[in-house]
């Protein structure tokens, strides 16, 4: 349009189209002018190749950004250290890690101006994929050549350690640092606090303390610390001595201490809290009316529990997935399935989107009380808004199908979450196995059992104690048998039931020699008899094993 009038636009045009672009979000719009501007002829710069740059990393064009940069001598244009950093804080900003350190590698060997926000940039990248050692070495690496890291700096390393549990190495590190802040040391206490080391994260505490430096979130650290170990007292003393320091404690304080004394039943101290939040001008947040509805409903308060749901929304916080679950949860523990689904329906009419966790609450229930249709139609429902069933939903299933003799159900279900990738375990085959089993059809469940084992499953005892019960129960003892010799050949060790499955058959069937010797093997093998083997003994008066189980 431009040329119709005779206007040809300059690459200074083209600059402010692609950063107005980019900074819009327009990226592959952004793309569109780069290339047209190339197309055209006219030279870019170095401000449009980095705008570019930009708009390839942020479509996950990570390759493509790279090669751009190494195409810019073609084009008359060298890079510069704002390039370089601006790539590099891109793309460790879409996780491309390695690709980030290997153009800071580059910069250094280049001699190129490098600042602390670009080795910040890579350092936090690699700590965010758990890469300490990386970050670490980049660390060291970066005082060598003479840089001074900052704040920021160690606490993206520092915060990275904790994260895996390698506290005592960011404590050390800590040691490291020229000026302590506070947020720094509360990263350690908590690390400590988290691995229940709680007396080196006091020692901490106190070393701050001789230095004023303790604020409310490492009180906060510590009252949360003390209530995981059940010194409730200890933490209700250091609230004091935190409001005698001239420190306020804020919501998340009290939310800790409301949490923690409804968990462990202690209501009277969870009403005095919010008593006092309540004179100081403080109102529960979303989380703490959450902690206390759960706690409530865990306690069977379910009146309760929903006087405070109508609290909470007339105080203006809007209840969420969460808050609905616990009540969902706890309506259908007490058989109260209507109220449940009328919670349910209310949660969907304000607007929450159900989560796997909230189909499979109310899709359990129905199973438990033998309504496996209607969860089949609440397994509809779940596809139909999006929700990917996961390995406890059909798992669920196939158990109540299977239990319920419907096997050919659940064998179904157990194919469509292979077919699906949805992650099967042990669980998903022994159900089925189980199911086939008592259904008579063994053949099949020995089937399912190679099956299992083509799939990179490894099946425990669990499984082979069912399929040696149903061999058994078909009559096919040596079968049975043949599974307990496999059993060793193949490392596993078989427990009290294997044995009390083969003895019972074995008796049932008047094979009591048998049934004595594999007493005498399962004695032998170092286990000890337990209320059913005795029983099964008694039963069938098989007195010579007992004499030998009582002379060992």
């Amino acid at each position: 349009m431009s040329e119709l009038f005779g206007c040809v636009p300059t690459f200074r045009s083209y600059n402010m189209a692609l950063d107005l672009l980019v900074s819009s979000g327009f990226y592959s719009n952004a793309l569109d002018v780069f290339h047209k501007m190339l197309h055209k002829g006219i030279s870019p710069t170095t401000f449009s190749f980095s705008v570019a740059m930009k708009a390839f990393c942020q479509t996950g064009k990570v390759d493509s950004a790279c090669a751009l940069l190494r195409s810019m001598a073609r084009h008359g244009c060298v890079p510069d250290s704002i390039v370089y950093q601006t790539l590099i804080h891109d793309l460790c900003g879409q996780g491309s890690a390695d690709e980030a350190l290997r153009l800071l590698d580059e910069m250094i060997h280049m001699g190129c101006s490098l600042d602390v926000n670009t080795f910040n940039d890579v350092i936090h990248c690699l700590c965010k994929f758990n890469r300490i050692r990386d970050a670490a070495k980049l660390l060291d690496k970066m005082l060598f050549r003479g840089y001074t890291p900052d704040a920021h700096t160690y606490g993206f390393l520092i915060h990275g350690m904790c994260k895996i549990g390698k506290v005592d190495k960011a404590k050390a590190l800590l040691n490291q640092v020229p000026e302590l802040n506070t947020v720094l040391v509360n990263m350690v206490i908590c690390g400590y606090v988290k691995l229940g080391r709680f007396n080196e994260g006091e020692i901490l505490f106190e070393l701050m303390s001789h230095r004023h430096m303790p604020d409310v979130y490492t009180y906060s650290i510590l009252i949360h610390g003390l209530c995981k170990i059940g010194r409730y007292g200890a933490a209700l003393d250091l609230l004091g001595e935190m409001e005698a320091s001239g420190m306020s404690p804020n919501v998340n304080t009290y939310t800790i201490l409301i949490h923690s004394f409804c968990k462990a039943g202690f209501w009277d101290y969870a009403n005095r809290i919010l008593e006092e939040m309540s004179l100081k001008g403080l109102g529960l947040n979303s989380v703490g009316y959450n902690c206390l509805i759960y706690s409530l409903c865990k306690d069977g308060q379910l009146d309760e529990a929903m006087r405070l749901l109508d609290e909470m929304r007339t105080r203006g916080y809007k209840p969420d997935v969460y808050t609905f679950n616990a009540l969902i949860y706890h309506f259908c523990n007490d058989n109260q399935i209507e109220e449940a689904l009328y919670m349910f329906q209310n949660m969907l009419a304000e607007g929450i989107i159900a989560n796997a966790v909230t189909y499979n609450i109310l899709i359990n229930a129905f199973l438990c009380i033998g309504e496996w249709r209607e969860a089949l139609k609440l397994t509809n429902e779940m596809v139909l808004q999006d929700c990917v069933m996961d390995n406890i939903t059909y798992n669920s299933l196939i158990k109540a199908l299977c239990r319920e003799g419907e096997v050919d159900r659940g064998l179904c279900l157990l194919e469509e979450m292979v077919r699906k990738g949805t992650k099967h375990n042990n669980i998903s085959y022994n159900l089925v196995i189980d199911g086939l089993c008592k259904s008579g059809r063994v053949h099949e469940a020995h089937q399912m059992l190679r099956e299992m084992i083509s799939r990179g499953l490894t099946p425990d005892i669990v499984t082979y104690n069912t399929l040696i019960n149903g061999f058994c129960k078909m009559g096919q003892l040596r079968v049975g048998l043949n599974i307990l010799e496999r059993l060793n050949n193949e490392f596993i060790v078989p427990d009290v039931i294997t044995y009390n499955i083969l003895i019972s058959w074995h008796c049932k069937e008047k094979l009591l020699d048998d049934a004595n010797m594999l007493l005498i093997r399962m004695v032998q093998g170092g286990l000890v008899p337990n209320y059913r083997t005795w029983s099964i003994l008694v039963h069938n008066f098989v007195q010579e094993p007992i004499d030998f189980i009582l002379e060992s």
